[in-house]
């Protein structure tokens, strides 16, 4: 993972998710899981660290895929 930050400190997660490629979106919610179900496991818990990064990514790639089938069906 990249440790430059593209974005200003003071943009909102939900806004930075508009600007990021459908693999990196996954790759952050593929990484914050894994660290997640880590400390889960070490601290013998169930914590959820960014249930709101989550929702922003999951509501913008479905928001992409349901662009991407309106565009395939105007066709």
């Amino acid at each position: 993972m990249a440790q430059s930050t593209p974005f200003p400190d003071d943009m909102p997660f939900s806004q930075r998710v508009k600007s990021l490629a459908d693999e990196e979106l996954l790759e952050i919610w593929e990484e914050t899981q894994q660290v997640e179900q880590l400390l889960n496991q070490e601290m013998r818990t169930a914590i959820s660290l960014a249930p709101e990064y989550e929702r922003a990514i999951v509501e913008e790639l479905r928001l992409r895929s349901t662009r991407g089938l309106c565009r395939r069906d105007a066709r």
